[in-house]
């Protein structure tokens, strides 16, 4: 049965759909079979892979809509490579969202489960590339996340806004196990003093902060820019220093 993964922070700008497509990109070259679904209505996980979400009829929030759960909908997933599928979103989400808000909240937090249930024993690991937003898709993923992990950039705005993001986790009973530090930028003494923030901000709640920082490079732009995809998936010798950073990280979070 797969392991369900959601990457979050209530702050946008914090490289949570980089993380999610190239964490998702390292697991398919792994040969471990993966179903990447977009949880903000931006449409940002599927643009990563060339595919604009607001062209698509075929989305989350049109089968959320409809009623249709993933083994039905799997004819329109975006296939990426043979271990890999995405499930894109765009504004229909925004939809659900407000046409679901007045239901009896044992049953508007079950929708996610019940599209994700047929098609759970078909992949190994089922990501959601989440929305920064305290909304009824997060209430639907505490009902259903293995492994919630909080991404946040060391400065000033978004170490307060990771403390922000695990009260909200905190009051929702959700176990968060990792703070995985993005667009870090170590030749600073900023970053290097927010990271010591964001380190305590992470040990107060019991969390540890990954050892592996995702650095500030150019790298993870050109990839989606140039080859419409995560770097984690381009095949270009010029890039393997970069694409080393998200190996580490799979290998730390211990998927």
């Amino acid at each position: 049965m797969a392991k369900i993964i959601a990457f979050y922070n209530n702050k946008g700008g914090v490289a949570k759909t980089t993380t999610a497509t190239n964490v998702a990109g390292v697991l398919s070259l792994q040969h471990k079979r993966v179903l990447l679904i977009d949880g903000d209505p931006q449409g940002h996980t599927s643009l990563t892979f060339g595919v604009d979400a607001d062209d698509l009829q075929t989305t989350l929030g049109a089968y959320l809509s409809s009623g249709w759960d993933a083994k039905q909908a799997s004819d329109y997933f975006i296939n990426v490579n043979d271990y890999l599928d995405v499930v894109p979103s765009n504004q229909s989400l925004s939809d659900f969202i407000i046409a679901v808000s007045g239901e009896d909240p044992k049953f508007r937090n079950k929708h996610l489960k019940n599209f994700i249930d047929p098609i759970r024993d078909e992949y190994d690991y089922i990501i959601f590339d989440m929305a920064p937003a305290v909304d009824i898709i997060l209430e639907n993923i505490v009902e259903i996340v293995d492994d919630l992990t909080v991404v946040a950039v060391p400065e000033t705005y978004a170490v307060k806004n990771a403390e922000t993001t695990l009260k909200i986790t905190d009051d929702k009973q959700v176990i968060v196990r990792h703070i995985v530090p993005t667009k870090t930028q170590l030749n600073t003494n900023t970053h290097k003093f927010m990271l010591e923030n964001l380190r305590e901000v992470a040990e107060a709640h019991n969390i540890k902060m990954t050892d592996t920082f995702i650095p500030n490079l150019i790298a993870f732009a050109e990839a989606v820019s140039i080859y419409e995809l995560p770097l984690a998936l381009v095949k270009d010798n010029h890039y393997k220093s970069a694409q080393k950073y998200y190996q580490n990280l799979v290998k730390e979070l211990g998927y």
